[in-house]
């Protein structure tokens, strides 16, 4: 009799448990995508990331990834509604003011660079944005001076108080204009392009109330934009280069398409808002920590950090939490922002010997070695303001008044486009 011997039930081998971090290529293939657009996830927040000790490379949230791309029907980089179209995602409005490119915005065909390198005027640039007409030797805008009792208002409600913001400054302008503007809106009057410069000019005088002199800066004469920032930020003696770095400064921030500001100034015109309404909407969103006030923070976090150790234990503390390092790694600018690469090396050119400046590229220099960081156009702009010798915030302010001509154009774009800017959200119940 032959004995049969009991057979063991076969079991499958076990897997390990997958485990809660992927690697770059992981993670895109499991998005779909390519590596640089996993980093722009990242750089938005949208999937965390940590860096593995000992080593530059960094490894991914699972749980994150798998979410992302869940949301994104496993087609992270070709968004099927226009909730994914809002996040940074495919173009949702047409428009001939600007495009994004590797080289940075053009200014309707013209790269910006180019015309700051130019050494255009920022008023020449500004009318090519609104009106697309080129006029490159224009050098200063005639604009009325607003009543006398604007600037006393603003001088009584500011108050000498140190604490303003270039945004909030900003705003109580546009709220003291408004006290003396006529009720009917500029698009009805046939003066939009008249306001605007008046308001620029406005707000650039407000900034007096940042500098050393700690008032607006009157009266306006035949003074460009330039100059009257830096009689109001530096004071009038300084020199006619601290005049045409500025005004490379405003040309390269003047516009970036849509960037939320513009979004919020092109809703507020396509419901009939007035363009200083429409200002007033960019310019308390350009006030977010995302964006002008987030340069505000990027500049205490630079001009704080005494040593590189101190700025890689910043950096590294935002790292190792999941957070984005403000003020570099744009997502629109995977290889670095050449704003930010021109304001740097314009601020190397013009900043005197002992200054600041000299000690923050330095820093730069190791950020970039130690954490594989590009700077954005914040860290651009904090680099100018120290080589010239900028008060605090007075980075944010350059950015804000720049921004201020292409929302004007965009308002003027939107005006002509004739319908209202009014998308419907899908209904979703908390669960």
């Amino acid at each position: 009799m032959v004995r049969k011997i009991p057979r063991k039930p076969v079991t499958a081998p076990s897997r390990p448990a997958p485990s809660e971090y992927l690697s770059a290529p992981e993670a895109a293939r499991l998005l779909g995508v390519k590596v640089p657009s996993l980093y722009s996830y990242v750089s938005r927040g949208v999937i965390r990331s940590v860096m593995q000790p000992g080593t530059r490379a960094r490894l991914y949230y699972r749980e994150d990834v798998e979410g992302a791309g869940k949301r994104m029907g496993g087609r992270a980089g070709i968004p099927e509604t226009v909730e994914t179209a809002v996040r940074w995602g495919q173009p949702m409005l047409a428009s001939a003011i600007t495009e994004l490119t590797d080289e940075g915005p053009r200014y309707r065909g013209r790269a910006a660079v180019d015309l700051a390198r130019a050494a255009r005027r920022f008023e020449s640039v500004a009318e090519l944005l609104w009106s697309g007409i080129d006029l490159p030797s224009l050098a200063h805008w005639e604009q009325a001076e607003p009543p006398a009792e604007v600037w006393k208002r603003i001088e009584a409600a500011a108050g000498g108080s140190k604490g303003f913001t270039s945004g909030r400054l900003m705003v109580l302008a546009n709220v003291m204009l408004a006290l003396s503007m006529p009720d009917r809106p500029d698009f009805e009057r046939g003066s939009t392009v008249t306001d605007a410069r008046q308001l620029i000019a406005l707000y650039a005088s407000s900034m007096g109330l940042l500098g050393p002199l700690r008032r607006p800066v009157r009266p306006w004469g035949e003074r460009s934009i330039a100059t009257l920032l830096r009689d109001a930020l530096i004071g009038p003696k300084a020199s006619e280069r601290a005049v045409d770095a500025i005004d490379a400064a405003l040309i390269v921030c003047a516009d970036h398409e849509l960037s939320p500001s513009t979004l919020a100034a092109r809703v507020a015109a396509s419901a009939g808002a007035d363009l200083r309404a429409c200002l007033h909407a960019a310019i308390v969103t350009q006030s977010g920590t995302r964006l002008g006030g987030g340069c505000d923070r990027v500049e205490a976090l630079l001009v704080g950090a005494r040593t590189a150790a101190d700025l890689k234990a910043s950096i590294a503390g935002l790292e190792q939490a999941g957070q984005r390092v403000p003020g570099f790694n744009l997502v629109a600018y995977p290889k670095g922002d050449p704003r930010a690469r021109f304001l740097l090396e314009l601020s190397a050119t013009v900043a005197p010997a002992g200054s600041p400046f000299r000690r923050l590229d330095g820093l730069l220099a190791e950020a970039r070695e130690a954490f594989d960081l590009q700077p954005s156009i914040e860290v651009g702009l904090i680099g100018l303001a120290l080589a010239l010798g900028l008060p605090p915030r007075g980075a944010s302010a350059l950015w804000t008044i720049g921004r201020c001509a292409g929302w004007t154009a965009h308002v003027i774009e939107q005006r002509l486009a004739g319908f209202m800017l009014r998308p419907r959200a899908k209904y979703a119940p908390l669960a």
